[in-house]
Formats: C-alpha cells, structure tokens, sequence
C-alpha cells in the first residue's frame, strides 16, 4: 500500500461521513483497544459493518480512478 498526498480534500464525502461512522464505530465495538463487545451478535455485526466499508472505499476508488 502506497500513501498518496492529495489536495482534493477528504476521502469520504461529507454528506457520508455519519454512515462510515457507524461502520467504523461498529468494527471498533469488536475489535478497537479496550473493546468491550465480544457477543457472536456484535462480532457478525461487526463483520457486516466492514463487508460494507470495504465495498463502499472500493466504490470509491473506482469513482476517483474515473475522474482523474
């Protein structure tokens, strides 16, 4: 992985910022420093969270790739 310098602002637009959110809130629930979640209900949903993270920075990418 290569990190890039870009002036074009956030990678996340600010209209889904509170969606990533949640998904980032869900995965660290489970797996983040002194998680507190360990239920087979919270590590699925924590699995689904980062399922749809990834899909969506996927998405993304493909978008910027386009416009560049």
């Amino acid at each position: 992985m290569t990190a890039q310098t870009r002036s074009e602002g956030p990678l996340v637009p600010p209209q889904d910022r509170p969606v990533v959110d949640e998904w980032l809130a869900r995965i660290h629930a489970v797996v983040g420093r002194g998680a507190q979640e360990t239920s087979p209900e919270a590590c699925r949903t924590a699995a689904e969270a980062a399922e749809e993270l990834s899909a969506y920075l996927w998405m993304l990418r493909a978008l910027r790739r386009r416009t560049a």
